[in-house]
């Protein structure tokens, strides 16, 4: 299993080839950027920035994997964990990118091109897990059925970080003033199964038998974090 990455604080490139971009997504939330990579070898790289002091920015990885390009000129990227898919339309010479498909603060925002540099190396992309490490990791957790309680949840990581299963089925995952995903969620044995309303692909979270929660592993989550109750 490849080793997992540490948040990423302060990325700077080391590596770029001519035809490499960098985008900035034009978000409402002040307090946040998003920022999406291109680099020339098929590859992609999206995370987000949180500038929690004046001269420091925290950067959280929300996405990557590889891109292609279809016939009609769209950009799909496919990310390489969760296998979800993310439609840009390129407008204005590639300039501008508008979301089509992705997360539902995404649709219809537009990633506005920043920098013909990316912002983050190439070889970031090699310290998270893939499509099959995850699924071979999900297969060596046990089945034992251990105790969930609905209701809100802090990541112990960072506390901005904060998963919500309400009662009626509905969840929500918030990074700082973002809502990243929502839809429904369901018990499986010793997983929660988040179906996302805006996404193809399911996430999951583990109930430990502490009545924790581990991401296993859900968006803007690459270090497997625990999850505890705080109402």
């Amino acid at each position: 299993m490849k080793k997992l990455s540490l948040s990423l604080l302060l990325i700077l490139s080391t590596f770029f080839t001519a035809n490499a971009q960098s985008y900035a997504l034009q978000l409402t939330n002040s307090d946040l950027n998003c920022y999406l990579d291109i680099f020339s070898h098929g590859k992609y790289l999206i995370k987000l920035s949180y500038k929690n002091a004046p001269d420091l920015m925290m950067s959280q990885v929300l996405s990557f994997g590889k891109y292609e390009i279809k016939n009609n000129g769209d950009y799909k990227l496919t990310d390489s964990t969760n296998d979800y898919v993310i439609t840009l339309e390129p407008v204005s010479d590639n300039k501008v990118f508008m979301v089509k498909d992705g997360f539902g603060w995404m649709q219809m925002n537009y990633f506005v091109r920043n920098s013909q540099k990316p912002s983050s190396p190439l070889s970031v992309l090699d310290n998270f897990l893939s499509h099959q490490d995850l699924l071979k990791y999900r297969e060596k957790i046990t089945n034992d059925k251990n105790n969930f309680k609905k209701g809100f949840y802090q990541s112990d990581f960072n506390p901005n970080f904060t998963f919500n299963a309400n009662e009626n089925g509905t969840y929500s995952i918030k990074f700082y003033s973002l809502e990243l995903s929502n839809g429904r969620w369901k018990k499986e044995n010793n997983f929660l199964k988040l179906k996302d309303n805006n996404l193809t692909s399911d996430f999951f979270m583990m109930v430990d038998s502490d009545s924790k929660l581990k991401s296993v592993l859900i968006p803007g989550d690459f270090l497997m974090s625990r999850f505890s109750k705080v109402r």
